[in-house]
C-alpha cells in the first residue's frame, strides 16, 4: 500500500499555527484512505498524543526528519522504504536540497514543498540569480512541486524563489467559520467592559512585525468611549507595556495577553484590526474575524488584500502609519452601516473562497497524483 509522509516542524504538543497544519495532515489523510492510501505523519518529538490528528486516518510516528544532518536523513530513508512512502509533504522548508535526491532514490516519486512563511525574499540577479534559476530545474534535488498559501507566495516563489511556474500551486489556507457565535454583550460583560463603551480588539503574537506599536499609538486619537484590547503574548510584550503607560488613553488600552478564545474575544470588538508590519504569507489573524462577519481594518502587505479587499470586505491601510490606521478605524466607528456590510461581505468571501473541503480538495490534487489508488 502507498503512503504519504506528512513531515512536521514541531513536538506533537505545540499548539498556535501548528493545531491547524495538523488539522490540515488528519483531513488529507482522511480524504486519501477513501483510496486506500496511508498517511503517516512524523513529528521529531511525539511528546503527546497529537490532538489535531484524533479521529483521522493519519498515523503518528516519532523521528527526526529534518533533513540536516546524516543521522536525519538516514531516519527519513528507513521510513520512506519501510513505509512504502511514494509522496512527502513538508512544510516551509527548502525548494532545493539533496537530501531530496535521496528520497527520490529510495522510492520517493514527489516532494512537495508547503510553504506558509511570511516576509520578502530578495530577488537575485545576474550569476545568482542564474544559478538560483538552475537549481531549482536539478532534477531530484528540488521539490517536484510547490504549495503557496496564497497568490503572494506563489509570486515569490515564482520571482525570489526562480522556481518554474508550472510546479506552483497556490492553494488559500482554510479558515473555519463557526456555526455559532456567543452573544458580543455576553463576551463583552465577561471581559468586564462597561456598558455603552465601544471596543476596538486585536490579536496575534506580539513581535515588531505585527504592527501592535502603531495600533496602541492610534488608540490616542480614538474617542473617549474607545476601549482597545490586544490578545496575545511575546517578546514586545514589556515594551508595548511602557508605550501603553506613556499615552494619554492608556487606561483604556489593555494588553490581555494569551487567550485560547482570542478569535472569539476579538470578534466582540465594534471594530477588529490587524496591524502587522510585514508581509503575512496568509494572515489568519485576518481571516478570523472576517469569517465571523466582524468590520475588519487591516494593514496592506503580503497576502492581507487578497483576504481583505479595501471598501469591500473591510478597510486598507497603510503599514507603520499610526494616523492612517486611526483613521480608518474611526471610518468604521462612525458609519456602523458600513461595518455591518463589509462585516457581511467579508464572511461571504471567506465562505466562498476558504472553505475546508476545497482546500484538502486542493492539497490532494497535488498530493496523490504518484499514489496508487486501490
Amino acid at each position: 500500500m502507498d503512503s504519504l509522509l506528512c513531515v512536521a516542524n514541531f513536538p506533537a504538543s505545540t499548539g498556535y499555527a501548528w493545531t491547524f497544519i495538523g488539522r490540515m495532515f488528519a483531513e488529507v489523510a482522511n480524504a486519501l484512505s477513501r483510496d486506500g492510501i496511508r498517511t503517516v505523519v512524523a513529528y521529531p518529538l511525539l511528546d503527546a498524543r497529537p490532538e489535531s490528528l484524533s479521529g483521522s486516518a493519519a498515523e503518528a510516528v516519532g523521528a527526526d526528519l529534518s533533513l540536516d544532518s546524516p543521522r536525519s536523513i538516514r531516519a527519513a530513508v528507513d521510513l520512506v522504504r519501510r513505509e512504502h512512502v511514494r509522496a512527502v509533504w513538508l512544510v516551509d522548508r527548502p525548494v532545493v536540497s539533496p537530501a531530496y535526491a535521496l528520497l527520490h532514490g529510495a522510492g520517493v516519486r514527489r516532494v512537495v514543498v508547503h510553504d506558509h512563511s511570511s516576509g520578502t525574499r530578495q530577488v537575485r540577479h545576474g550569476v545568482r540569480g542564474l544559478a538560483k534559476r538552475l537549481a531549482t530545474r536539478l532534477p531530484w534535488a528540488a521539490a517536484d512541486a510547490v504549495i503557496a498559501v496564497s497568490d503572494y507566495v506563489g509570486e515569490r516563489q515564482r520571482t525570489a524563489g526562480r522556481v518554474p511556474a508550472d510546479r506552483i500551486h497556490v492553494v488559500p489556507n482554510p479558515v473555519s467559520v463557526p456555526e455559532t457565535v456567543r452573544p458580543r454583550g455576553e463576551v463583552r460583560a465577561a471581559l468586564g467592559l462597561r456598558p455603552g463603551r465601544r471596543l476596538v480588539a486585536a490579536a496575534g503574537r506580539l513581535t515588531v512585525e505585527k504592527g501592535f506599536a502603531d495600533l496602541l499609538a492610534a488608540a490616542d486619537s480614538l474617542p473617549d468611549d474607545v476601549d482597545v484590547l490586544v490578545f496575545g503574548d511575546g517578546p514586545e510584550r514589556a515594551r508595548l507595556e511602557e508605550q501603553r503607560a506613556g499615552l494619554r488613553t492608556g487606561a483604556r488600552v489593555r494588553l490581555a495577553g494569551r487567550r485560547p478564545d482570542a478569535a472569539e474575544l476579538v470578534a466582540a470588538a465594534d471594530v477588529c484590526v490587524v496591524p502587522s508590519r510585514w508581509e503575512e504569507a496568509f494572515c489568519l489573524a485576518a481571516a478570523e474575524p472576517l469569517a465571523r462577519g466582524r468590520p475588519l481594518v487591516a494593514t496592506s502587505v503580503g497576502a492581507i488584500p487578497e483576504l481583505v479587499r479595501d471598501g469591500v470586505t473591510g478597510l486598507l491601510a497603510p503599514p507603520a502609519d499610526p494616523p492612517g490606521l486611526a483613521a480608518a478605524i474611526l471610518r468604521l466607528l462612525q458609519d456602523p452601516d458600513l461595518a455591518a456590510a463589509l462585516g457581511r461581505a467579508g464572511r461571504e468571501h471567506v465562505v466562498d473562497a476558504h472553505g475546508w473541503a476545497r482546500a484538502i480538495a486542493g492539497m490532494v490534487s497535488v498530493l496523490a497524483p504518484p499514489l496508487s489508488r486501490r
